[in-house]
């Protein structure tokens, strides 16, 4: 008898247990902070955009008429032209190039024809192209590749910049009024091989500190041209999220073609969905993260799952938030084969069955959730589409700080700074890796 005693009190306490845990996993109200709030989803269409290209301005091998040429036949609506320390101040107006930094060539600007045939969208049912301005990459004569887009900004003409430094330039952009993004952070970080250092403190709390320090500075771009220098950075922006939004920001992810020659047109881009597409809706909906960064490839760390499509990515049509469930719609004719929900830099939930409407509710995976949470839509023959950060406020919700970087203010920092961002330790640096490759002592630069 009291053996039978024992299993039913077992039991009860057993189903007591599983009764308590229910509850609480789907206890937790989420407030869930929706950067396309603001969207109006039937009454917009997604416009594609290039926020970082090159011309012969810099060292881009195309004069700006024949460049705005390749892209508006590649269908895009959005252009930045970002050459190295020379700001674009529109299409029709002249450019005052570096000299020695673009082999001495002159562009031309776009004759008033050339620009209305463009701007109008002559013979694309007037679907017409536009022009974002004070576009610049800053940094221009540095060999460490700590490369800064500026936007909307007057700072940067003819600036060299400083080895091993992203900070100079968002600083200074944000008092030019302008807006910055971080570039190919691991071609710096040099993730690509050694994905663990997108994991380091010396990294994350570096760029944790400039991210918030400057409110201007938007994000990084998490996919550059073919997505090889990039492939470690959405893990990063997984690290410096839980840090950076409890300090009130949210930072956005770009993808970007960083192109220099024609066939470079169309590796990666932005998704702006927009009532109407004017330069002051792109730049709202870049400081709000109204947008999506979008590529035909997606790269890896372990260098599986790999995705090189045609371009057609999963474009999204809908997105809903309705108390803890988050739903969002695809355009069927673009297909989706696979969505992931990534919370702290972990898939928390991945639905292959190509649906393309997709629904996670928030109360189901509580343990697995901190102050965000983003998707990732997949597509094998066409690539990849992300979305912008979702931030849970809840309560409980932990705070991450800040790791310890000695890149970090302070009297030691300051020291280390001062030799760290000297060219001969930059050219060192760079000359060394290339030996020790050579040598195999470290692994060679991946393609």
């Amino acid at each position: 008898m009291k053996k039978i005693l024992s299993v039913i009190l077992a039991l009860v306490l057993l189903l007591t247990g599983t009764m308590t845990v229910a509850f609480a996993k789907t206890g937790t109200k989420y407030t869930v902070i929706n950067p396309y709030q603001n969207v109006d989803w039937g009454n917009s269409e997604t416009y594609k955009a290039c926020l970082h290209c090159h011309t012969i301005a810099s060292d881009g091998k195309c004069d700006i008429n024949e460049w705005l040429g390749l892209y508006y036949a590649d269908g895009y609506d959005i252009i930045a032209l970002t050459d190295h320390g020379v700001i674009n101040n529109g299409w029709k107006e002249k450019r005052r190039t570096n000299g020695i930094f673009n082999g001495f060539k002159t562009p031309t600007p776009l004759t008033e024809e050339q620009y209305n045939y463009y701007t109008n969208g002559t013979d694309r049912n007037g679907r017409g192209m536009i022009d974002i301005t004070g576009g610049i990459e800053c940094n221009m004569a540095v060999v460490s590749k700590t490369h800064v887009n500026g936007y909307f900004t007057t700072y940067g003409q003819g600036v060299w910049g400083k080895e091993n430094d992203y900070e100079t330039a968002p600083r200074e952009i944000e008092k030019a009024g302008g807006y910055s993004v971080l570039n190919h952070v691991g071609d710096w970080v040099n993730s690509n091989n050694f994905p663990e250092r997108s994991h380091k403190n010396f990294y994350i709390g570096y760029f944790a500190d400039i991210l918030t320090k400057y409110k201007t500075c938007l994000g990084l771009e998490i996919i550059n041209n073919t997505d090889n220098c990039t492939r470690g950075d959405r893990e990063l922006w997984d690290e410096l999220l839980p840090i950076v939004i409890p300090q009130g920001r949210n930072i956005w992810g770009f993808a970007d073609d960083d192109s220099e020659y024609p066939d470079e047109v169309g590796r990666s881009f932005e998704l702006f969905p927009m009532s109407e597409n004017t330069e002051e809706n792109v730049k709202e909906a870049m400081i709000s993260g109204a947008f999506f960064a979008a590529s035909k490839y997606q790269k890896t760390t372990s260098r599986e799952n790999e995705i090189a499509g045609d371009g057609l990515v999963p474009i999204v049509t809908n997105i809903k938030i309705d108390g803890n469930k988050i739903t969002v719609e695809c355009d069927k004719d673009r297909g989706c084969d696979t969505i992931q929900w990534v919370a702290d830099g972990k898939v928390i939930k991945e639905d292959n069955t190509g649906s393309c409407s997709y629904t996670i509710d928030l109360g189901d995976y509580e343990n697995d959730l901190g102050c965000y949470i983003r998707f990732v839509l997949k597509s094998d023959a066409h690539g990849v589409t992300y979305s912008q950060p979702f931030e849970l406020q809840y309560e409980g919700r932990a705070e991450k700080e800040a790791p310890h970087s000695i890149l970090v203010d302070g009297f030691f920092s300051r020291i280390f700074r001062l030799w760290y961002q000297r060219l001969g330790v930059a050219l060192l640096s760079l000359i060394g890796e290339k030996i020790l490759a050579a040598m195999n002592v470290i692994p060679k630069v991946a393609k």
